[in-house]
């Protein structure tokens, strides 16, 4: 489960229309959803508040021996009121990182508006202050440069109690900027931690427009206005045969690759990659303007209906008869030459409430591998519906629903599914470490349980601490070998308003 504060960041960008899975450092977004999460391992407690539309606050306490904790603050020029804030109005799958429905970059469905000259540019700041001392400041610094430019400083500031005389410094600030048109992101790195500098950058296959396409589009009226018989313009027929092409595109292939470099330490890192998803239903842009859509009562014009209106009416941009996988997808392949490694994942939604996914790691260099699998499952709540019919005042709730707004009866069938709502997430590799999480409601309150367990061989020599299972097995040299199992288990309540 994310924090508040990652929470509003991403709303941040989810009301500037950034898309982050746009992006090279998201190519395996969703199966490190699946198979890479982390458990809690201490008693955590958290209260936020969205203050002000503009302004939001978290404050965390947490205990594992000593109790330490952290201070949080955050201002947003976008104003975030329309987000829901509190814990029991939250949806539990936007603070839930699980299966990822990608859908066609916002450049390619429709032109981002640009912002005028009076507009105020989207700006975030962003601070938390990990106590006790040694404290620890994490800044951040987000600004939409232009609609297809975001600019972000991070900070990294710990205190020490004495001056450092030899080693890279306490603090560093992290520099990067990212251009994305849709078609491709351009990502730039600079760091001053041992000057690194790094750029990397995604490339979407099969989305460009037509070279006849790219022209200005052609202003005009409605369609009645042509002779009966005449043929569309060919930049309107260019765009529409674009739009069609991608509503039917139920997939979407993207490639990429990233590198750095340090001057100072002379380290060099290279990776590249490839991802295949489905898409997510309904990727075709906005409905036409209501100049291309036939207003007028009269019969459509002749060589055009077939075109331009289906025999049901659906949309210009939206053809019909298109087929889409019947359950959504993700395989990614990475590689990283230089330390001989690559590393495949393949992640599905099977039904709406269970994903899978698996990654198999391989070392060309060592001929070592490992793979790791797991899921998530949610437990969606029953609708207001289904639980009027099961009290025995089923004839009151009757003769009262039209006392109520057909907004209001919305919202209380969505505060019951979310009070049921709750997922548990679970993974296993092939040196049997085991994790499992589960995040649901209880009462107002957001809790998240974990535990995570791991086995450790040692030899008969070693010592072993009171309190843990052993298990000995005997080994070829007849030795004796002691496996341990460890492990952990922790809580986190989270509350916001």
């Amino acid at each position: 489960m994310i924090d508040f504060m990652d929470y509003i960041v991403h709303a941040f960008g989810t009301s500037t229309d950034w898309n982050k899975d746009n992006s090279y450092s998201s190519l395996t977004a969703t199966s490190d959803a699946i198979v890479s999460f982390e458990t809690p391992s201490t008693l955590a407690l958290h209260v936020s508040s969205l203050s002000t539309p503009n302004f939001a606050t978290s404050y965390t306490l947490s205990t594992l021996g000593q109790i330490d904790g952290s201070i949080s603050y955050l201002y947003s020029t976008v104003p975030l009121a329309h987000i829901s804030s509190q814990t029991t109005s939250i949806p539990l799958h936007q603070l839930v990182r699980g299966y990822r429905d990608i859908r066609l970059p916002i450049g390619v469905q429709e032109k981002r508006q640009p912002l005028s000259k009076d507009e105020r540019k989207p700006t975030l700041l962003h601070a938390t202050l990990a106590l006790p001392p040694p404290s620890v400041l994490t800044g951040l610094y987000a600004r939409r440069v232009n609609p297809d430019t975001l600019l972000c400083l991070s900070l990294y500031s710990k205190s020490l109690s004495s001056p450092v005389v030899h080693g890279p410094p306490p603090a560093s600030v992290l520099a990067h900027v990212q251009h994305d048109t849709g078609r491709y992101s351009v990502e730039g790195l600079g760091s001053t931690d041992n000057a690194l500098l790094g750029v990397r950058g995604l490339w979407n296959f099969g989305v460009a427009p037509e070279p006849s396409s790219q022209d200005e589009d052609i202003v005009v009226g409605d369609l009645t206005d042509f002779p009966t018989g005449l043929p569309l313009p060919p930049q309107l027929n260019a765009m529409t045969a674009y739009h069609n092409r991608l509503a039917s595109k139920p997939s979407l292939l993207s490639a990429g690759a990233e590198f750095y470099y340090s001057p100072f330490s002379h380290v060099i890192g290279l990776s590249t990659g490839l991802r295949f998803t489905t898409l997510a239903p309904h990727i075709t842009p906005s409905d036409p303007p209501s100049r291309l859509s036939p207003t007028s009562p009269n019969k459509p014009l002749a060589g055009t209906s077939a075109l331009l209106l289906s025999s049901a009416g659906q949309s210009l941009l939206t053809p019909s008869g298109i087929s889409h996988s019947s359950f959504p997808y993700t395989m990614t392949l990475t590689c990283t030459p230089l330390t001989g490694s690559i590393s495949s994942t393949y992640s599905v939604r099977s039904t709406p409430n269970l994903a899978l996914s698996s990654r198999f790691d391989f070392n060309f260099y060592s001929w070592e591998s490992r793979y790791v699998v797991g899921g998530e499952l949610w437990r969606r709540g029953r609708t207001a519906t289904t639980t009027d019919q099961s009290d025995n005042i089923t004839w009151a709730r009757t003769r009262t629903q039209d006392w109520f707004t057909r907004a209001e009866r919305d919202l209380k069938e969505q505060r019951v599914q979310r009070e049921e709502e709750n997922v548990l997430k679970f993974r296993f590799d092939d040196g049997w470490n085991v994790k499992a999480l589960w995040t649901g409601r209880v009462k107002s309150l957001l809790v998240s349980a974990g535990v995570s367990v791991s086995p450790i061989v040692r030899n008969a020599s070693a010592p072993i601490s009171l309190g843990s299972v052993v298990a000995r097995s005997s080994d070829g040299d007849g030795g004796v070998s002691i496996k341990r199992w460890t492990g952990s288990v922790g809580v986190s309540v989270a509350y916001s308003t």
